[in-house]
């Protein structure tokens, strides 16, 4: 108990006044934080949530366990909240393992029990969610992550608190406790936990890790081993807080634009960043655009080949729709459906005799108007050419008249723009055929056809109108 407290003290996880949801599997370590946040409500007047999640992975065993938990939470005048959740149909449904289908299952119940609480008036900030990760497991996590491949962060384990999607508060309290320690407490206070006898068991890579892999460090090389990499872990927590601050100032002077779907960074800037503050940046812009799993060192290489590529318009893809490109000078990181065609506009064509044309409402209009030589386009385009006038978006073949003859594919035309590649499909156009006679505004202010302009001579105008968002 002591130890919690100085944790929670020392990395300020949590105040007085406080509603604490808890995650309580029945276990010793959730049992054991189940009765040293009871012993510190009355202290700090903390209210206690209760939450429990029924896997269904143990049929039989899984049911005692709650029905252990209810009864534990009722005798000591607690309501607990109950999940029961098939995890092993999400785990098939979605193509995850069945540990990341209770992991995900499990912080989705969390979180809503705090947005019910947060809906009944508390302020998000006075809310916690409390797990019961331990000190062996962040010696098991870090080693894990070792075997697999992982850089500075991933050294740096499990952290003392982090911030779910929703914006609540994630606190571990018994982050400095070991498992030995967890037991005897159980024991001292004569509790009776459930023992989930698959943790015993060989069967997932981390019960490997724990049962066979760590056993054997010990007698072999050192029998101080978990000791030994839970300090690795905080002094590599140390460096990625100090990293991670200088990425966060980075970023800050880096962006250029920012959407839920897209951020544009300075390509310059970004490149005369350390690559270490330089692969931060990449991620921070990453998780203001959605993406905060799934990308390895792999997709990391490739950003840095990205920006080392003669190509102005370079690209590569990232997991779950991503994709980062360049913007000729820049670096862009975006959804992939920020990068789709457009679809038609509502357009208005009109033919009108020249002098009933209000040529003013070409300047300055809410709507977007283009005028053409009605006559000049027919003898070019062929008679009743305005019914053939379509909107949509850039096709093959498709090309700029710029007057006297002249023509420009509009792909040049993109290029000499300086259009990103990943945007040219969604330039809005005006054509007939492959003849552009007006591209809309994107970044500046669009172009017209010059084979067709109005002058002195006009009798009759072709008004082109869109009525759509530009």
């Amino acid at each position: 108990m002591k130890q919690v407290k100085e944790t929670i003290e020392k990395h300020n996880l949590i105040s007085d006044n406080q509603h604490i949801v808890l995650g309580l599997s029945g276990g010793p370590d959730s049992v054991c934080l189940f009765y040293c946040l009871m012993e510190l409500a009355e202290e700090m007047n903390l209210t206690i949530h209760p939450v429990h999640v029924n896997h269904k992975f143990r049929p039989g065993a899984a049911e005692r366990d709650q029905a252990f938990v209810e009864k534990l939470c009722t005798d000591n005048n607690l309501v607990c909240r109950s999940f029961v959740v098939d995890c092993q149909a999400i785990a098939d449904e979605e193509g995850i393992t069945s540990e990341e289908a209770g992991r995900k299952v499990r912080y989705e119940a969390f979180s809503k029990v705090a947005g019910e609480i947060c809906s009944s008036g508390a302020a998000k900030d006075d809310i916690r969610i409390a797990v019961a990760q331990n000190a062996d497991d962040q010696a098991e996590t870090v080693l894990f992550r070792i075997l697999r491949g992982t850089g500075v962060d991933g050294l740096a384990g499990i952290s003392y608190e982090r911030t779910d999607e929703e914006g609540y508060r994630i606190v571990r309290p018994l982050l400095d406790v070991t498992k030995a320690q967890v037991l005897e407490y159980c024991r001292e206070k004569g509790l009776e936990p459930c023992m989930d006898h698959t943790n015993s068991q060989p069967i997932y890579t981390r019960n490997r890790i724990r049962l066979e892999l760590i056993p054997y460090l010990e007698q072999e090389y050192n029998p101080n081993i978990k000791d030994t990499i839970i300090r690795m872990g905080k002094a590599a927590a140390a460096d990625s807080d100090y990293i991670s601050a200088q990425a966060e100032a980075a970023y800050r002077d880096i962006v250029k634009s920012e959407t839920d779907s897209c951020v544009l960074l300075d390509g310059r800037k970004l490149r005369d960043c350390h690559r270490a503050v330089r692969k931060r940046v990449i991620s921070l812009a990453l998780k203001k655009t959605g993406l905060t799993e799934d990308i390895s060192y792999a997709h990391f290489e490739s950003c840095e080949s990205i920006m080392e590529s003669s190509s102005p318009s370079a690209r590569t893809d990232l997991p779950k729709g991503y994709y980062v490109a360049r913007n000729y000078g820049d670096f862009k990181i975006c959804r992939r459906d920020e990068g789709s065609a457009v679809f038609g506009m509502q357009l208005r064509v009109r033919v009108i005799d020249a002098q009933n044309f209000d040529r003013s409402i070409l300047h300055g209009s809410e709507k977007r108007v283009a005028a053409f030589d009605y006559d000049r386009m027919c003898e070019a385009l062929g008679a009743g050419c305005e019914n053939r006038i379509v909107s949509g978006c850039r096709e093959a073949g498709d090309y700029l008249p710029l007057g006297g003859g002249r023509r420009k594919k509009l792909q040049d035309y993109f290029i000499d723009r300086k259009i990103p590649k990943d945007e040219r499909d969604r330039v809005k156009l005006v054509k007939i055929g492959h003849e552009v006679l007006w591209i809309l505004p994107w970044n500046d202010n669009g172009r017209f056809c010059g084979n067709y302009k109005l002058d002195d001579d006009t009798k009759k105008v072709i008004c082109i109108e869109t009525f759509c968002d530009l």
